[in-house]
């Protein structure tokens, strides 16, 4: 059985790398990309499960990059990791299709958690922001 393929966005290197650190151990990190644009057109060429998302990214933001996911790829389960943790950025990531928002200061504690719900079909958000 094939583990599942995880595509992960985010522009600040050291964080892509501790992202894929945390996420390889039960995922394939098919890619890591730094802007919104990338993020699509990895999405289109490997075909994830799954892509982690941040919100601030050059070129392209990842609220935008959710809102196209869910028209050129509806199955893909997104997931937020971001340092925001306003509740409108919250409900706009929900309303445009994402099935998870992680705090980033909750990483490692949540996002393995996180991950694994989503991908069964159900939805996630930090507790730090749930309300």
């Amino acid at each position: 059985m094939s583990r599942p393929r995880l595509v992960v966005a985010d522009n600040h290197p050291q964080m892509s790398a501790a992202l894929r650190d945390l996420l390889e151990p039960a995922y394939d990190v098919v890619a890591v990309v730094a802007d919104g644009r990338a993020a699509l057109e990895a999405a289109e060429q490997y075909e994830p499960d799954g892509i982690v998302l941040d919100i601030a990214m050059p070129g392209m933001n990842g609220l935008e990059v959710a809102q196209r996911l869910r028209k050129s790829r509806p199955g893909v389960r997104i997931i937020f990791v971001t340092v925001h943790s306003d509740q409108a950025y919250v409900a706009e990531a929900f309303r445009l299709g994402a099935q998870g928002f992680v705090v980033k200061r909750a990483l490692v504690t949540e996002l393995p958690t996180a991950i694994a719900e989503i991908l069964r079909g159900g939805s996630y958000r930090s507790p730090s922001i749930a309300g």
